[in-house]
C-alpha cells in the first residue's frame, strides 16, 4: 500500500497558464493502471471473484482508500495474507540484526511483516499507512496477533500518516534504526520516486539500515504502467545513493522465499545510511 503526498489542485479561478499546469499535474498523477491482483498477489482462494476496479480518482494517492474502503479481503490484490518469506529468512539468518532497534514500515498494509521484526528482537515497530481503512484493518490484525498464544513481546503499532509529511512523534526525523520497504516503492508514481528516496534519507538515522525488497523486477515491462510500477536494483541505487545510502547486500530472492505469484521477480537489497 502506498503512502503518498496528496497534491491538491487549484480551484480558485485559475488563469490559462495555471490551467495548463493543473492539466499536466493531473496527467502525471493519473497513469495507466495494471490489474494489481494479477501482478502482485495471488487470487483469492476458494474460487472467489476479484473485487471490481474502482474508478481512478483525480488525486493518485486517493486510490488506496477507495480500494480499502470498498473491501479488500485477505489474499486479494497486493495483500499476500502472510509475512514475506524473504524478510523472515533475512532476519533469522542474521544478515541484519534488529535487536533493540526501532523499525519503520511504511505502506504496511495489514501489517503482516511487523510481528516478524518484533520476534527478531526489535524494541519498537511502527507501520505507517495513508488509508484510514487500512489502518483499522492492520490494527485489528495486530490485536489478533497479540491475543494469540505465544505472541511476540515488544511495542508494535500502526499509525495513520503520509510518508512524505509524517514525522516520528517520539524521536523526530532521523530516529529510525531500520526501515523496511516492500510493495511500497513500486506503488509510487514515477514522478514521486525522487521524493520517496529523499524521505527515506530523512527518516533513517546515520548508521541505520534500510531494507528494500525490490519488486516487481521485470526489464521487459513498460516502466510507466502500474501500480505496481516495474522497478530494479539499478533504479533504487540511482535514487538512494545520492541520499547517503550504501548497498551492503544485493541478491535475487530464491523462488522458494517469495510468495508464489512473485517468484523470480524479487531482489533483496540492504543499505547502510552514511
Amino acid at each position: 500500500m502506498l503512502l503518498a503526498r496528496r497534491i491538491v489542485f487549484a480551484t480558485l479561478r485559475p488563469n490559462r497558464s495555471q490551467s495548463l499546469v493543473i492539466d499536466v499535474q493531473h496527467k502525471l498523477l493519473t497513469p495507466r493502471m495494471t490489474t494489481v491482483v494479477d501482478s502482485v498477489s495471488s487470487p483469492p482462494s476458494g474460487g472467489a471473484s476479484k473485487a471490481p476496479e474502482p474508478p481512478e480518482p483525480e488525486v493518485y494517492s486517493d486510490r488506496w482508500e477507495m480500494i480499502w474502503g470498498a473491501g479488500l479481503a485477505r489474499g486479494e490484490r497486493w495483500d499476500a495474507a502472510a509475512a514475506s518469506p524473504a524478510v523472515v529468512d533475512l532476519l533469522r539468518s542474521g544478515k541484519i540484526d534488529v535487536k533493540g532497534a526501532r523499525v519503520l514500515v511504511p505502506g504496511c498494509g495489514r501489517g503482516y511483516d511487523l510481528p516478524v521484526f518484533v520476534s527478531s528482537g526489535a524494541r519498537e515497530v511502527v507501520g505507517l499507512e495513508l488509508a484510514p481503512t487500512a489502518v483499522g484493518e492492520a490494527r485489528a490484525y495486530l490485536q489478533e496477533m497479540n491475543a494469540a498464544e505465544g505472541a511476540p513481546p515488544g511495542d508494535m503499532r500502526v499509525e495513520e500518516g503520509d510518508f512524505f509529511l509524517w514525522t516520528d512523534p517520539r524521536g523526530g526525523d532521523g530516529s529510525w534504526d531500520v526501515g523496511f520497504d516492500y510493495t511500497f516503492g513500486c506503488a509510487m508514481h514515477p514522478s514521486a520516486r525522487q521524493q520517496w528516496g529523499h524521505h527515506w534519507g530523512r527518516h533513517v538515522r546515520s548508521g541505520g539500515v534500510l531494507v528494500t525488497l525490490v519488486f516487481p523486477v521485470n526489464s521487459e515491462a513498460d516502466p510507466n504502467v502500474g501500480p505496481p510500477f516495474p522497478v530494479s536494483p539499478e533504479l533504487y541505487s540511482e535514487i538512494l545513493v545520492p541520499q547517503g545510502f550504501e548497498v551492503t547486500y544485493n541478491e535475487p530472492v530464491p523462488r522458494e522465499l517469495s510468495h508464489p505469484s512473485r517468484a523470480g521477480r524479487e531482489v533483496m537489497m540492504v543499505w547502510r545510511k552514511q
